[in-house]
C-alpha cells in the first residue's frame, strides 16, 4: 500500500514537472519582430494612404494590423512601446529617419515624409488641388517606367493591394525627403 502511494505521487510530481515545462516553452508566442508598411492609392477607407503594423516570426510574415498616422509615429519615436511588447524603440531613428536640419537651414523631417506619399501615385492630389502636385507621370497613377522603377526599387507592384513593407518602407521614407531621388523620379516618363 505504501509503495502504491510513492508511486502515485511520483507520478503526479513528474507530471506535474512535465506540464511545468511546456508552459515555459509556450510562455511567449509573439512576434519575433514588428515593422510599418503603407499602402498608397485611393482606398476604401477615404484616404490615400493606408498604415499597418507586420507582424514577423522567424524572419516569416504572420500577419498585420492596420493603425492610424499617429500611431505609428508614436510607436516608431519610442513614445509608444512597440505592440505585444513591453519595450520602448526608437525605430524611425534606427533606420535613419530622423528630424534634422540642414546646413543651409533647410529642416527635414518625417512627418513631411509620410505628407509626401501620395505624390509617388498621383499627379495632382485628388481632393485638395491647394496641395499642388506630386511627382507621378500619370493622372492617377505612374507612368510604366515609374511603375518598373517603383517594382524594382521596393517590391511592390500593386498600390491599392500591396504594402511597402519593412526595410521597403523606411526606404521610401528616406527617397521622398531627398530631393535627388524626387527629381529623378519626376524624369522618368
Amino acid at each position: 500500500m505504501k509503495r502504491s502511494i510513492n508511486y502515485i505521487i511520483s507520478a503526479m510530481f513528474l507530471v506535474g514537472l512535465l506540464s511545468l515545462e511546456k508552459e515555459d516553452k509556450s510562455a511567449y508566442n509573439g512576434p519575433d519582430r514588428v515593422s510599418f508598411g503603407v499602402k498608397i492609392g485611393l482606398l476604401p477607407t477615404g484616404g490615400l494612404t493606408q498604415y499597418s503594423l507586420f507582424y514577423f516570426k522567424n524572419e516569416r510574415l504572420m500577419g498585420n494590423q492596420p493603425v492610424d498616422l499617429n500611431q505609428i509615429i508614436k510607436i516608431g519615436t519610442g513614445q509608444w512601446p512597440i505592440p505585444r511588447s513591453n519595450v520602448f524603440k526608437k525605430i524611425f531613428e534606427d533606420n535613419g529617419i530622423i528630424d534634422v536640419t540642414l546646413a543651409d537651414g533647410q529642416i527635414i523631417d518625417y512627418n513631411s515624409a509620410f505628407d509626401s506619399l501620395w505624390k509617388i501615385r498621383f499627379e495632382a492630389h485628388p481632393f485638395k488641388h491647394e496641395l499642388g502636385n506630386g511627382w507621378s507621370q500619370g493622372e492617377m497613377r505612374p507612368s510604366l517606367k515609374q511603375q518598373t522603377y517603383i517594382m524594382e526599387r521596393y517590391g511592390v507592384r500593386g498600390y491599392d493591394q500591396d504594402y511597402f513593407v519593412d526595410s521597403s518602407f523606411f526606404k521610401l521614407l528616406r527617397d521622398v525627403l531627398d530631393p535627388a531621388w524626387i527629381n529623378n523620379y519626376k524624369s522618368l516618363r
